[in-house]
């Protein structure tokens, strides 16, 4: 559930930015900048390519996400380890991650929404 719930969360984020940009969130280019921007996938072809594949229910389509949710998974269950060893803790660690993930994530979003937003401008 925290997990589902991080990614909802980013993913509002990111649309949220993009309409301050003056980007349609509506627009299906939306979901490959959020696997781009949330770091599932490394660039903008290789997201498209994904989401193709999912599209066609490609048997190998589900495994291209594995290596990202598993270290997201592995970062989850290492505080989760923590907050039992260490009462109080789980709850630090997840303010203080899921803020820190959070800033990255809309650092990266205002860039590349601003650049994207510049170059419209000048064509």
């Amino acid at each position: 559930i925290e997990l589902g719930g991080v990614a909802w969360a980013e993913a509002r984020l990111v649309l949220h930015l993009a309409a301050a940009y003056g980007a349609d969130p509506t627009d299906p280019e939306r979901a490959v900048d959020l696997l781009v921007l949330t770091q599932v996938h490394p660039t903008p072809e290789v997201a498209r390519a994904a989401l193709a594949a999912a599209g066609r229910e490609e048997p190998d389509g589900a495994q291209r996400l594995v290596p990202t949710l598993s270290a997201r998974t592995r970062g989850w269950g290492l505080r989760r380890l923590a907050a039992r060893l260490l009462p109080g803790a789980g709850l630090l660690l997840a303010i203080s991650g899921t803020t820190a993930s959070a800033q990255r994530l809309a650092a990266r979003a205002t860039t590349h929404y601003r650049g994207a937003a510049t170059r419209a401008r000048a064509s």
